[in-house]
């Protein structure tokens, strides 16, 4: 189907302009730095070996700058926690925003057909399955410190806040998703399903050069088909 565009200039008013992109200072650039240093130095030493000195060394910057930046190491990691959830949380908005797109497209009607669930069945794990490889090759560093974070909630009550805050902010496009298809208790199924992927990813970490991709692809499969109602 073509569709028609108009060609004819269109003055955009104050309020649709364009609002140039503010460049960062050499100050966020060198903080960001910090936090991303902080990042791997998590994944690989855990926070113990999280200092100053090392993340310092890492990022090839005098230790002044992190101790200016950031005076609190304990401040500083939780705000490479923070980031990292960031990036998780952008990476998984991703993933179902364009799970929502192949259902959206689907006539309500058309859904109920068996076929048809089938069909996105197979669809959905294909994405899930690719998305959650594609995070275990490329974003190993990411998963770690995430998984890192999650067992440090009884150590400081603001990493223990910020885990609350990742889950919900991780549930609620999964509750969205699983929305479609139950409308009971999508909240139960969004849990399961974040969960059984979570472990997945996890899991797989120690074993990047042989990741066991017939394990992830029916374990997906089998936690969509549910969600689903497949038989």
């Amino acid at each position: 189907m073509m569709i028609e565009t108009n060609t004819m200039p269109i003055e955009l008013t104050k309020e649709q302009k364009i609002t140039p992109i503010k460049r960062r200072t050499k100050g966020e650039k060198t903080r960001e730095k910090i936090l991303l240093s902080a990042i791997e130095i998590l994944a690989l030493s855990g926070i113990k070996g999280t200092t100053h000195r090392a993340i310092a060394s890492h990022a090839q910057l005098q230790l002044s700058l992190t101790t200016y930046y950031f005076k609190d190491i304990q401040d500083l990691i939780l705000q490479a926690f923070k980031l990292n959830s960031d990036k998780i949380l952008t990476r998984t908005d991703s993933i179902l925003e364009a799970s929502f797109i192949a259902i959206t497209n689907i006539p309500k009607k058309e859904l109920k057909k068996v076929v048809v669930k089938e069909e996105l069945c197979n669809l959905l794990t294909e994405m899930a399955t690719a998305h959650l490889i594609d995070n275990i090759k490329h974003h190993a560093i990411s998963l770690a410190v995430e998984q890192l974070m999650l067992t440090e909630t009884q150590t400081s009550p603001e990493v223990r806040l910020l885990v609350q805050e990742h889950e919900l902010a991780q549930m609620v496009p999964y509750e969205q998703l699983c929305g479609f298809f139950n409308k009971v208790t999508p909240d139960l199924d969004a849990r399961i399903m974040y969960t059984v992927f979570s472990q997945l990813q996890y899991g797989q970490l120690a074993y990047q050069a042989n990741i066991d991709t017939s394990l992830i692809e029916q374990t997906t499969r089998r936690v969509i088909a549910w969600i689903l109602a497949i038989k």
